[in-house]
């Protein structure tokens, strides 16, 4: 005899199921299509899930996997420290500067790794734990431009890439300046702060349709400037890998770095 089982609990997990198989999320509608239920139905399953962090929806309306269903595995967030560790020691050893891992947490980027290095004379101080706005700083910015986002012209958000050749934005700041010239000079060894031309303020560079990497100076903390790339291509998670250090500027170098520790962080999650 088959047992009896809940109707509304099999589509919440079906709900959660198909959010962990897209990289991109899914909307209300494409979600209805896939469950053969109407919209009605999946906004309520959708505020239920949310209640209980288990699903985030961005400003577009997409639904993702929450960060509430980490936490329902109480060894996720080691073992996720755990598989970035490598990639994070030797990216903050190669620059001299804090690197860090961060993931999407509802409307906040909440970094779950941290490395500092150990040779520098000095370094910003970064703690597992810290949150800030996905729109304020490298890491934040760098998970909205993984979704196929980069700040729109007057400033008012973000929208879609749509350009198929390559381009650098300058940030959504008024009155913000051309980027930085790549391969600026590095700083002497043991300084942990590279020197080059500083860039402007939210400069994404991208290529095709995804963005490599993000800089950004003095959003969070007054004199430090950030680099972050976001983490494609693993299932069920939203982040980036990024360095953050006290300069005014972040060589190309440094951004070209963070894209190839992205990398080898969303190769060890897979």
């Amino acid at each position: 005899m088959t047992a009896e089982t809940s109707q509304t609990l099999d589509r919440g997990l079906r709900v959660l199921k198909l959010l962990a198989d897209t990289d991109h999320g899914l909307t209300v509608t494409e979600l209805a299509a896939k469950l053969g239920v109407n919209r009605t139905v999946v906004y309520r399953l959708l505020a239920t899930l949310e209640q209980h962090s288990l699903v985030s929806r961005d400003l577009g309306g997409r639904a993702r996997v929450g960060l509430g269903v980490l936490g329902l595995a109480h060894q996720v967030h080691p073992l996720l420290r755990e598989a970035a560790l490598p990639a994070l020691r030797a990216l903050a050893e190669d620059i001299g500067a804090t690197a860090h891992l961060t993931l999407v947490d509802g409307s906040e980027a909440l970094a779950v790794a941290v490395v500092e290095p150990t040779w520098t004379d000095y370094h910003v101080a970064y703690r597992t734990g810290f949150r800030h706005p996905l729109d304020r700083g490298a890491a934040g910015r760098a998970i909205l431009a993984g979704r196929g986002m980069q700040p729109a012209p007057d400033g008012a958000g973000w929208q879609r890439i749509s350009d198929d050749s390559y381009v650098e934005t300058a940030g959504d700041r008024p009155g913000a300046e051309a980027p930085a010239a790549p391969d600026g000079p590095s700083a002497p060894a043991g300084s942990g702060t590279p020197a080059g031309p500083a860039p402007a303020d939210g400069t994404d560079r991208t290529l095709g349709n995804q963005v490599r990497y993000v800089l950004t100076h003095g959003e969070l903390e007054a004199g430090a400037s950030g680099a972050a790339a976001p983490l494609l291509g693993v299932p069920g998670i939203e982040g980036s890998v990024g360095v953050v250090m006290l300069a005014d500027a972040v060589p190309e170098r440094v951004g070209l770095r963070v894209v190839e520790a992205a990398t080898e962080v969303a190769d060890a999650l897979r």
